[in-house]
Parts: C-alpha cells; structure tokens; sequence
C-alpha cells in the first residue's frame, strides 16, 4: 500500500534468507517508533507499515522519504547482525487415523508404515518461516525429501482444528476448523490461537518446533483437559 515499505530477497523459500529476515525483524522490535504500525516478516521478505499523519503532525513533510530513510538506518545497523535464537517449542502430536484423515493414503503413496512416518517427521527440528493463511497458522520446514508431497488436488471442505499437515517440504498445523488442501497426517490438542492468551499465537516467526508423538488416548486426555479449563 501507500502506507507500507517492503523489503524483499526474493520469492524462495531459504533457510539462510529466513534468518536474514528473522534478524532485521528483530532489529525493527527494538526501534520502538511510534509511527511503525507494525512490521510483518514472512519467507523471504519484510513489510514494515507506518502511520503517515503521526509522521505529519511533527511537521514531517517528504513522509515517504522520513521512513525510507529511517528503514535504510535500520539495515545498515543491522548488518551481519545474527538472529538470537530461540528455545525449542516441543508440541504433542497423535499420528492416528482416528484423527488423521490423510495418514493411511500418506504412507501408502510413499510405501512407508505409519511407525516409519512418525519417526521421520517427529525427528526433524523444524522452523517457523512465517504465519499466514489463518491467525496462529505456522508456515514450518524443511520436511524430509521423503515425506515431501504436493498439495491435494482437491482441497478438503472441512480440516479439523489442530491438525498436521503436509504441502511440499512444509509442514503446519491449522489453529481453526477450516477448509485445507495439505495431507493431515495428525493432530496436536495445542491450542494454536486463543485471543484471551498475552501472546494469542503460540508460534511466533523463528520458533524452533519439534513434534512429540502420543497415542490416541493420551491425545483425548490432553484435549479433554484443555476444554474443561476453557
């Protein structure tokens, strides 16, 4: 928009651009002005919103410039500044038909068993890339080459709150009941999104996540005892 600069490496997904962006977002968190509306990382790119009449009633009259400016200062003070990195995000997941629609036709395409799934999947120490698509949704990789698989060529009307897909070499989890197109392999009885939490989404953009298998009935323990504190 009118209101907004974006700064972009590119349309690619690269681990090594990600923390680039991850950095400087980091750097814009410490800046605290006033008129940045907010500052929005994704893949391979970083927006950074700003209010032009806070910059116009302290007299500021090239506005687009003021922040431009401003934005330039930012990445020349954050240049080879590393991301701090974060701790582990450890989120229960039951790898179970019951509630995993797409893990039985998963395995077969790919001639593994669920056991194999499971602990190709819950190895992996994964990295949040960005949120999007729904409020809390985590875009995360790099799945394994060898659960890779593209999107569903039709897209499910209805994916439960807390299941966990796979589109391509990403993985993610989908906070609400909605319609989805990636292969649901489990489900997590995490809350992803609550709007009465301090921080409403549970995973934040550079969050490390590694995912813990449970059986079924720890899986509707866990998700009873959630519901009964809400």
């Amino acid at each position: 928009s009118d209101t907004a600069i974006v700064i972009d490496w590119g349309n690619t997904i690269d681990e090594a651009i990600n923390h680039q962006v991850q950095a400087l977002f980091q750097c814009f968190q410490q800046e605290k002005k006033d008129f940045i509306r907010d500052v929005i990382p994704a893949y391979s790119s970083i927006t950074i919103l700003y209010n032009p009449v806070a910059l116009w009633k302290q007299g500021i009259e090239n506005i687009e410039g003021y922040v431009r400016n401003f934005v330039e200062g930012v990445l020349i003070n954050c240049t080879n500044r590393k991301e701090v990195e974060q701790p582990i995000v450890r989120i229960p997941v039951c790898y179970d038909p019951a509630v995993a629609p797409d893990l039985t036709a998963f395995c077969a395409a790919k001639n593994i068993t669920v056991a194999t799934l499971i602990q190709w999947h819950s190895n992996e120490i994964y990295r949040v890339f960005m949120l999007g698509f729904l409020p809390g949704f985590a875009y995360m990789g790099t799945v394994p080459e060898s659960l890779a698989m593209p999107r569903k060529a039709q897209p499910a009307k209805q994916v439960a709150a807390g299941s966990v897909g796979i589109a391509g070499r990403q993985t993610g989890i989908y906070p609400f009941h909605s319609p989805g197109g990636w292969h649901i392999i489990g489900q997590t009885p995490e809350a992803l999104f609550q709007q009465n939490r301090k921080q409403p989404a549970l995973l934040q953009p550079g969050n490390r996540v590694q995912f813990v298998p449970i059986d079924i009935d720890t899986f509707y323990s866990l998700k009873q005892n959630k519901n009964t504190c809400l």
